[in-house]
């Protein structure tokens, strides 16, 4: 007996073939055409983002009516303005002035409302492939779709948006945590893969070094907050979402932190917090490719669509694949799959039986269940909600 699985992400997709758009926000230049091959750093498509007006109430800076502050204006549309320069100025007794709070270019003053806009210049704007592989559509003004062969792992948790590098393994198995001393220059420019777990300064060091981004187990939350620099936990704000980004806050807000992480840096734990190992067939599908360059993306969603960090093992052209559409997970007897459920998390196990119907499982819980048999033996009836398939 086996059933489809409800959350169609596994933990582990093997011999797949892979698809990503990548696309600009608004439109641009494209820089390829179809069956042109790709490599990560590539550029697809360019363009230039136009900042959004800033506006300043000019009238209330120099507690004058909107009209008697345009008496005072110091500059015209369309004159470039430096960040904190004066736009007006009150003399006299009681003197007042208006400053630019950003560099740009000053769009005028509205003297109905007392308010002034600047615009700052306009800023490229680029989308790179991100893989190596082929461009097999392109979408006009926009960008393209790159589809390469690959093995893909997802993570449980991510910080940083996408990266590439080639791949360094660490240590020599799931459970080995990564240290500082254990570090050396030999990490610049890779993605380096680890075990049970890092600490901050683990973390700092591969930062030093060069290293892009690491892919480790499991974190613990204070060696987590200690590496992003809050002063407490308490400041960390978990599922705020930036402007610009659908990834979680990473860099956090200068105002908050003790120190800065750079923005290009990405961290993928496979597993959760704490000390936990991580699981042999995940550890073994990303270390047998130690030395090649991959793909990782650690931007992690909650809402709007859940999105989990992604490792991206591109294979060679001659490889059996999978379309996406072959891939939805199964619990079948047999199938090794993580625990979600209280007291259990992040623990592996193989399915021995698929009871028909709902039945009562170790919580008291009636529902759909699944007997599981623990790596030391153990078995235990799980709800299937409480399942991940791993591959």
């Amino acid at each position: 007996m086996s059933i489809y699985y409800p959350i169609p992400q596994p933990t582990i997709a093997a011999n797949i073939l892979l698809r990503r758009e990548r696309r600009l926000p608004v439109p641009g230049e494209v820089m390829v055409r179809a069956g042109a091959r790709v490599e990560p750093g590539d550029v697809i498509a360019t363009s230039m983002l136009k900042a959004e007006p800033v506006v300043v109430n000019i009238a209330a800076d120099l507690d004058l009516s909107p009209q008697a502050t345009a008496r005072r204006l110091l500059v015209s549309p369309g004159a470039q303005v430096e960040r904190g320069g004066t736009l007006a100025q009150r003399s006299g007794r009681g003197s007042r002035v208006s400053r630019s709070p950003i560099a740009g270019t000053f769009q005028g003053y509205d003297s109905a409302t007392g308010t002034g806009q600047i615009v700052a210049p306009s800023e490229p704007v680029s989308v790179r492939a991100h893989l190596k592989g082929i461009v097999t559509d392109v979408i006009p003004y926009y960008g393209a779709t790159v589809e390469t062969p690959a093995n893909l792992v997802r993570g449980i948790f991510g910080l940083g948006g996408e990266q590439h590098g080639v791949l360094k393994v660490s240590v020599t198995s799931g459970d080995e945590p990564i240290t500082a001393d254990s570090l050396d220059a030999r990490v610049a420019y890779s993605i380096v893969l680890g075990g049970s777990d890092i600490t901050s300064d683990a973390l700092r060091k591969l930062i030093e070094l060069g290293a892009r981004g690491v892919i480790t187990g499991s974190i613990r939350s204070r060696e987590l907050g200690d590496f992003l620099g809050y002063k407490s936990l308490d400041a960390w704000r978990m599922g705020v979402v930036r402007a610009d980004s659908k990834a979680w806050d990473f860099p956090p807000p200068t105002s908050t932190v003790d120190r800065a992480v750079p923005p290009d840096f990405v961290l993928i734990v496979t597993e959760g917090f704490g000390a936990v190992p991580m699981n042999r067939r995940v550890f073994e599908t990303i270390a047998a490719y130690d030395g090649q360059e991959i793909a990782v993306d650690g931007s992690t969603r909650l809402r709007g669509g859940l999105s989990r960090p992604e490792i991206i093992i591109p294979l060679a052209r001659t490889t059996t694949v999978r379309r996406p559409g072959e891939i939805s997970p199964r619990l079948a007897v047999g199938s090794h799959v993580r625990l979600l459920s209280q007291g259990f998390l992040g623990q592996t196990a193989q399915i021995a039986d698929l009871p028909a119907g709902p039945h009562s499982s170790q919580s008291g819980i009636v529902s759909p269940v699944a007997d599981v048999q623990m790596a030391d033996g153990q078995k235990l009836r799980v709800p299937l909600v409480d399942l991940e398939a791993i591959e």
